[in-house]
């Protein structure tokens, strides 16, 4: 359990910093940046598989890049569902969910793997 809420702050750690780099992505404060990264990953966990399944071959026929479009949509709608975060354009909807993946994966990658061997 207390490796399923680290890897929430993570993500939550991450999405604050892809709001400071002004690509697009912004929040107004703390709760809003809070409930962005619950919305985000509600939205990942049961939306996205359904979503991958349902575009499947047409996923296969773009090699992937579909995928792309779809996190870009997906992140999108938690910015409208979510009052005080903000997706600003294409380039906030497309570069967000990557610089947040990155991140993420790297915070999990240091923060969690030390964890485990302590």
């Amino acid at each position: 359990m207390n490796k399923w809420v680290l890897r929430w702050v993570i993500s939550g750690i991450a999405l604050a910093i892809v709001g400071h780099l002004g690509i697009g992505v912004s929040y107004d404060s703390l709760t809003a940046l809070v409930w962005a990264t619950v919305v985000i990953g509600l939205v990942n966990s049961l939306i996205r598989p359904v979503l991958m399944i349902l575009t499947l071959p047409l996923n296969i026929l773009t090699f992937g890049l579909l995928g792309f479009v779809i996190n870009a949509i997906l992140f999108t709608v938690a910015g409208n569902s979510v009052p005080g975060f903000h997706v600003h354009g294409i380039l906030g909807a497309l570069l967000g969910p990557i610089l947040m993946g990155i991140l993420s994966s790297i915070l999990n990658s240091i923060l969690v793997e030390h964890r485990e061997d302590a």
